[in-house]
This record gives C-alpha cells, sequence and structure tokens, in this order.
C-alpha cells in the first residue's frame, strides 16, 4: 500500500515551487491570499511533502539529507570524495559552522513547519473540513520530524515558529521531550476524523519509533501490532529535475560516497554480509577523491526509486525488540524469521543469551533498514539504552583518508545561526552525549 502522494504530485509541488507560490526563498512572491483558499490548503500540503522528501532524502542541489548525513556519521557510508564539511560528518568532529549541517538542519525544520501550517490550512479552508485526509498525513509527517531531531540532533534543539512574518523563538528542548511533541502530533493525528489505514499505520509506526527511543519497547509494540506488513509509506522521486532524484542512489553513482564495512573497526559488515537486503556495485574504481574504493548501493535502482519513511518490516523489527527486552529470545527470532522468509532467506538460530540476542535484532535491523535514516539513532540506543561504550559501537581510531582520526562525537550539532535565537543554550548541546 502506499499514500496518495505519487511522483506527479509531488511533482506539481516542485512546480508550483518554480512558481514562487510554495518557494520559501522568496517569500516576497507570494500573496498570503493566494493560498488561503481550498486549492491553496492542499498547495501547502504538497508543497509539504516536497520539503519533507528534500530534508529526509536530499534534493540534488544543496541538501543532503537526513538519510545520506546521518548514514555518514555512523557507519553506512564511508567518505570517497573531498569536501571537508562532510569530511567532518564522516569523522564525527563537526564545528557548528558546518556548511552542510547548517542547510540540512533548515530543511529539516522547513519540514517541519511546512507539515504543521499545511494542517492548519486544511483545517481551516479545506471543502471537507476536519474529515480532510490530508490533516492527519500532514501531522504524521509533522510526528516525524520530531523523531528525526531527537535521533540526530544533540538534545537542545529550539523549534520556533513564524506568524505573518514575526518570529517566536523556540527554547532548547531536550531529546526526550522532541519525542514527547512527536507522540502529541502522531496522537492528534491518530484522532482526526479524517484518518484513512495508510496514514493510521503511518502514524502508529512513527509513534511506536518514538517510544521505542525513549525505551518504551512494551508500549511501542502495542502501538504497532495492528500494522500489516505489506503497509509501506514512501517518498516518491523522478529523473529529473535534479531537485526530484533519489540522492542516497546518485551519491553512490557519481563517486561520492560508498558502501561502508567494518568502519573504524567497530562498524557494521555491510558489505562482508554479502546479503541482499544491502546490495551494492564493487566498482574497481575510486570515488571522486581518487583513493577510496568505491563500493555503490544498489538498494534503489535508480534516480526514481521510492525511499521507504514507515513500513510494515520496521513494525515487526520494533515488535521484535519488545521482545528482546522482555528476554524472549525464541518470540524475537520468530518475528525476525518471519520476515526473513519473505525474501527466502535462511532461518537464525535462536540466540543463548541476552548479548547475542541484542547483537542479532541490531544486525537485522542494520541490514534491513540501510539507508532509510535509522542507523545513527539505533548506535546511540546501543549506548544509551543498553549499556555499550561508545568507542564499542561507533567508528573509532585512525580514519581511512591519511593523517585523520575519528572524534568522539555521536550527534549532529546545532549550527552557530541558531545562535541567533535569543533563547537558544548553545552549552546544552553536548554531540559526545548519545
Amino acid at each position: 500500500m502506499r499514500p496518495l502522494h505519487f511522483a506527479s504530485l509531488l511533482a506539481a509541488a516542485l512546480l508550483t515551487s518554480a512558481c514562487g507560490l510554495l518557494d520559501t526563498d522568496q517569500p516576497d512572491t507570494v500573496n498570503p491570499g493566494d493560498l488561503d483558499t481550498p486549492e491553496g490548503a492542499q498547495s501547502r500540503r504538497l508543497g509539504a511533502i516536497s520539503q519533507f522528501t528534500f530534508a529526509k532524502d536530499g534534493d540534488g542541489i544543496n541538501t543532503d539529507g537526513e538519510i545520506l548525513l546521518t548514514g555518514l556519521m555512523a557507519d553506512e557510508f564511508i567518505f570517497a570524495t573531498t569536501p571537508p564539511s562532510e569530511q567532518e560528518i564522516d569523522q564525527r568532529g563537526m564545528t557548528v559552522l558546518n556548511p552542510n549541517i547548517d542547510v540540512q538542519y533548515l530543511a529539516m525544520h522547513r519540514a517541519r513547519t511546512s507539515a504543521e501550517d499545511a494542517a492548519e490550512a486544511l483545517k481551516q479552508f479545506s471543502l471537507d473540513g476536519d474529515a480532510d485526509p490530508g490533516i492527519p498525513e500532514m501531522l504524521a509527517l509533522a510526528g516525524f520530524t520530531y523523531v528525526y531531531f531527537a535521533e540526530d540532533y544533540c538534545g537542545a534543539v529550539p523549534y520556533s515558529k513564524s506568524v505573518k512574518g514575526r518570529i517566536t523563538y523556540g527554547t532548547s528542548v531536550s531529546r526526550d521531550s522532541s519525542l514527547q511533541i512527536a507522540i502529541e502530533r502522531f496522537d492528534s493525528a491518530l484522532a482526526s476524523p479524517g484518518l484513512t489505514p495508510e496514514i493510521e499505520a503511518l502514524a502508529r509506526i512513527g509513534k511506536a519509533r518514538a517510544f521505542l527511543n525513549m525505551d518504551s519497547a512494551a508500549v511501542a509494540d502495542t502501538v504497532v501490532a495492528a500494522v500489516a506488513s505489506d503497509f509501506a509509506y514512501v517518498t516518491e522521486h523522478a529523473e529529473s529535475p535534479a531537485r526530484l532524484q533519489n540522492q542516497p542512489y546518485v551519491f553512490g553513482r557519481d563517486g561520492l560516497w560508498s558502501v561502508a564495512n567494518l568502519e573504524g573497526g567497530n562498524g557494521f559488515g555491510f558489505r562482508d554480509a554479502d546479503d541482499p537486503r544491502v546490495p551494492f556495485d564493487s566498482t574497481g574504481t575510486t570515488g571522486l577523491d581518487t583513493q577510496t574504493e568505491l563500493f555503490s548501493l544498489l538498494k534503489y535502482a535508480d534516480a526514481s526509486a521510492p525511499v521507504p519513511v514507515a513500513d510494515g518490516v520496521e513494525a515487526r523489527l520494533i515488535q521484535a525488540e519488545a521482545q528482546l527486552r522482555l528476554n524472549a529470545f525464541g518470540a524475537m527470532t520468530g518475528i525476525l524469521n518471519g520476515l526473513r522468509a519473505t525474501i527466502g532467506l535462511a532461518d537464525l538460530a535462536v540466540p543463548g543469551s541476552a548479548a547475542a540476542a541484542r547483537i542479532q535484532l541490531f544486525d537485522e535491523r542494520a541490514l534491513w533498514l540501510y539507508a532509510t535514516g535509522h542507523r545513527l539513532g539505533d548506535l546511540r540506543r546501543l549506548v544509551r539504552q543498553y549499556g555499550l561504550a561508545v568507542n564499542t559501537v561507533f567508528p573509532v581510531g585512525n580514519y581511512h583518508k591519511s593523517g585523520g582520526i575519528y572524534s568522539d562525537q555521536v550527534s549532529l550539532v546545532i549550527p552557530q545561526s541558531v545562535e541567533n535565537n535569543p533563547n537558544y543554550d548553545p552549552a546544552a548541546c553536548d554531540p559526545t552525549a548519545p
């Protein structure tokens, strides 16, 4: 199953944006009255979908996207090109002046506010009123942005709001408070009169993901129990223009980032696994830096391939983790084997210890969820909830480019530009804290 926003709708949103209607870089070209109509509310919805897609997947112009940046900071991708700002991320030693982080941080806030504004516009102007299915969809997408902020950034994100050109500055918000806001958005979606089965499943997975990050796996289990295993909500892409392309595919094709393997000694063996869930091409060449061996990701077939936001596989993985926390290793492995059977993989044996069970669960998550924006959050949870040391989870030691070493950051930093917010406390951001 898929939601209502296919590539044609996303393209329509981009065409509107190109005309200035929803272009956040040219607000003076927008006549507010044009948006305060049923048609304008639907345009806001399409614009919010496009902003969410750019923030999560990248836009092919100036935003790397959450999937690529967090995968680079974790152990999914290895840097195969030259910009020092991206190498900082791979080495886990970012400064607050990093331009890639600045662009990504702004993109995620645009996605957040666009979704929330679209939900309000639909409530006010839609011909369907509160029963418009776009309302719960927008609330769910907003909820996911708060989850991404909690998983990816240090626990001090301020959420500001602009109303009629006037900014209300937010204060620094902790990780768990961000997750609680996410849960509130998902609950609002689930309570909406316009809720469809597809958006209900989307909101349930997002809510469960938030609870999983709050170390409430049992609650997460109950939230996703009713989600079908064949459910999928995806962001759509196209071959052209570049702004619509699937960037995880493009970055591998163009020799920018390579599929990692045992990065820093601690990283997962994504290539050694030789697993159909992480297909890659051993190109026999180097990336644009002329020194890093290039292994191109084939998970996404081309630049138009869709990218999952949430699906039934993740729902089952959440339920498997709930069994892990109960020490019900047989039940956990049964869930994992049920997923593996859908693609013809052999059964796993039931692990004999809690440590082996934890390794089995997180190995399966690493493979199923590769290049979907989950890995950094998982590594941080391994430290925070399972008591593992940072230097046993994240890449450490000598960096693959000569003379470099890995630093000690485990989250994306909040860029210096946010210090213009008088309510933001830079001291509250500790990128070394899981």
